[in-house]
């Protein structure tokens, strides 16, 4: 299997990101999902915040729209992302911790709209 130094970057850096307490790889693997975890708590907040703020149904049903295929794309991407590691101990760790970074990504996004939207 090949694999490519961005991958190994990548784990690199998701690796060194952790607290220094996770030792073990089942305890990375899990620092990691509690990470998306959170991530996702956040975005569900920012997510209905900005629902709250669209101006009619026609926004709010293309917002949906796209956050469907958002979710969609992160997890068909996460689980490229792991398959670096396909049947490794750290294929989660990838896998959560790219949803994890994607999902941080689309939280600043839609905080976009909160400024666009807030200002009216």
């Amino acid at each position: 299997m090949r694999i490519s130094i961005l991958t190994i970057l990548g784990g690199c850096a998701l690796l060194l990101s952790l607290p220094a307490y996770a030792q073990s790889q089942q305890e990375m693997n899990s620092q990691a999902r509690k990470d998306l975890k959170k991530a996702d708590a956040e975005l569900n907040t920012v997510y209905k915040e900005v629902i709250a703020l669209l101006p009619d149904e026609k926004a709010v049903e293309l917002l949906r729209k796209s956050q469907r295929a958002w979710l969609t794309f992160r997890d068909a991407d996460a689980t490229s992302h792991a398959d670096a590691m396909r049947g490794g101990s750290a294929a989660p760790l990838l896998f959560y911790g790219q949803q994890a970074q994607l999902t941080r990504s689309r939280i600043k996004q839609l905080q976009r709209y909160l400024d666009l939207y807030g200002e009216r």
